[in-house]
């Protein structure tokens, strides 16, 4: 944790748990992708959720997007358009259900996305599972 002075303003700033982001690059802003749980210990099979979020700095503009996981498997293509000049951020979702009784896993999931000639990936958003 760490104490960021902006405006004149004490800012409390908390690092983020589990979130993966690449800088900016236009005309997208940050690019991030998170797992939540990113551990679990219980019943399976467990849900998990991979939340992205992109920013977005140029309007209107279209985006697509899709996920791959460690398993291989690749998410279809989807397609955004962003038409609100007073976006700035746009979520994205993919959901992971999995487990089986007295198995463990090491997940993770991928977010891409395009827009013309940008492509970017995310790191990996990791999920750690041990089912009873």
């Amino acid at each position: 944790m760490r104490v960021v002075r902006a405006l004149g303003l004490a800012i409390l700033a908390l690092p983020l748990m589990a979130a993966k982001a690449r800088a900016p690059q236009a005309p997208f802003g940050d690019v991030t992708l998170t797992a939540t749980p990113a551990q679990y210990e219980g019943k399976c099979p467990v849900r998990i959720h991979f939340f992205g979020h992109v920013g977005v700095t140029a309007h209107p503009m279209v985006f697509n997007y899709h996920y791959e996981r460690s398993d291989g498997a690749k998410g279809q293509v989807k397609v955004v358009h962003v038409t609100n000049p007073n976006a700035t951020w746009i979520g994205v979702h993919d959901y992971w259900q999995l487990g089986a009784s007295g198995q463990t896993y090491h997940v993770w999931e991928k977010l891409f996305v395009n827009s013309g000639n940008t492509h970017i990936a995310t790191d990996q958003a990791v999920a750690d599972i041990t089912c009873k």
